[in-house]
């Protein structure tokens, strides 16, 4: 067979890939490991009993597009919706980027950013994050003076860090670039942010559902989008249903991308039913917040590296003694290797609850988060299995050393 000729964008990339295995706990995608609650069930289920499979969904998703534009007191015409945020954002690479053209993407993110402009045959900027995993606003727009990207990604809060950047930041961004940006939320239910534009007259009911968030700047700027998606606080991942507002001028161009009944139908019905009932959630979310503090404090006091977190996920990796130890204990398990200490440290937890049927996400080789394991804020009955098992590992590993 002679061989097949690809676009030269496609010839390096490698199929994205995540570790699956019969798990007795998931904590490594960073869904929702909460169901719907009851009554949105119940709800859906009942919609199900009389839904038109045989027809089409509306040819632009317009339902669900007014629904949210209502809500939050916007012109449709700022509403986008797609499989996912993931589909908009490889559709806002095509839109914006492009042969010849520039996409700036922040580093350590989201590893898709990369692979959705390289797949739309432009060329990836990559923008350091600081230390601690925030946006530095003077050196991102430094950075699109001097590069001149045709596109701006924003991730806030960070995956996989889970930092949440205060919207002045954000703000001072968006005023001082002048290419199209894109503000991607998929976490933003998870933190705690505050502030809105004081110019901004719509009724305090709408206010506090863009208050922290990137949305609360829709009419003083019209040079961005914001992307949100139903994938995590809403516990819908497996329906893929996500969606933009911002500028209308850059919807309109995002919505030529966009293929006529490109979302399924039921997705959007179920995303429609989850979305008028938003507020069924607020419990879960608080609970993800009250774990996700303690798993932190019980995360420090083994001797972890904890990093500052406004999701439903925490980034960590052992640090001092503890990294010692761990791969000292790596390479007793597994043999000699390359890998750095802070690797073989954070390998030892991936493999030590891997081998528990516990799933996480396994960060230890990246070039920035040395170490890194990143896991999802669980059930608090699965987040005690795990962080019981990791205390017995690192316990298990400094003998008669005591933990910090």
């Amino acid at each position: 067979m002679p061989e097949i000729a690809v676009r030269s964008s496609l010839a390096g990339l490698e199929e994205y890939e995540v570790e699956t295995i019969e798990a007795k706990i998931i904590v490594n995608a960073n869904e929702s490991n909460y169901p719907v609650p009851a009554s949105i069930q119940q709800e859906i289920e009942e919609k199900t009993k009389s839904f038109l499979f045989n027809r089409y969904p509306p040819i632009k998703c317009e339902t669900l597009c007014n629904l949210i534009a209502e809500t939050l007191g916007v012109d449709i015409d700022k509403v986008r919706v797609g499989n996912g945020s993931s589909e908009l954002l490889q559709m806002a690479c095509y839109a914006f980027g492009g042969a010849g053209k520039k996409i700036a993407v922040p580093y350590p993110s989201f590893s898709m950013y990369g692979v959705y402009a390289q797949m739309s045959d432009s060329e990836v900027l990559r923008y350091p994050l600081n230390v601690e995993g925030f946006l530095d606003a003077e050196s991102v727009i430094d950075f699109c003076k001097e590069n001149r990207p045709n596109l701006l990604i924003l991730n806030n809060p960070n995956n996989p860090t889970g930092n949440y950047n205060p919207l002045s930041v954000i703000e001072q961004i968006i005023a001082n670039v002048e290419c199209p940006v894109i503000v991607d939320e998929a976490y933003m239910e998870f933190a705690r942010g505050e502030g809105v534009d004081p110019r901004d007259l719509r009724p305090l009911s709408q206010l506090k559902l863009v208050a922290g968030s990137a949305l609360a700047l829709l009419n003083k700027y019209n040079n961005f989008l914001v992307y949100r998606t139903f994938s995590k606080a809403y516990s819908l991942a497996g329906m893929r249903v996500g969606y933009s507002v911002g500028s209308i001028s850059l919807s309109r161009i995002l919505g030529k991308t966009l293929l006529p009944y490109h979302v399924n139908a039921y997705s959007l019905m179920a995303a429609e039913v989850c979305y008028r009932h938003k507020e069924d959630f607020r419990e879960q979310i608080e609970e993800i917040r009250s774990q996700r503090a303690l798993m932190i404090a019980e995360l420090k006091e083994l001797g972890m590296k904890v990093w500052p977190t406004e999701t439903n996920f925490i980034c960590y990796s052992p640090e001092g003694k503890l990294q010692a130890m761990l791969a000292d204990a790596y390479e007793k398990k597994y043999g000699y290797s390359n890998f750095s200490a802070a690797t073989k440290a954070g390998k030892m937890i991936f493999k030590a609850m891997l081998a528990e049927k516990i799933l996480l996400r396994d960060f230890t080789e990246h070039p920035v988060l040395q170490g890194c394991i990143r896991q999802t804020i669980g059930l608090p009955e699965e987040n005690a299995i795990v962080m019981n098992k990791i205390k017995n590992l690192c316990r298990e590993c400094l003998g008669n050393e005591q933990i910090n």
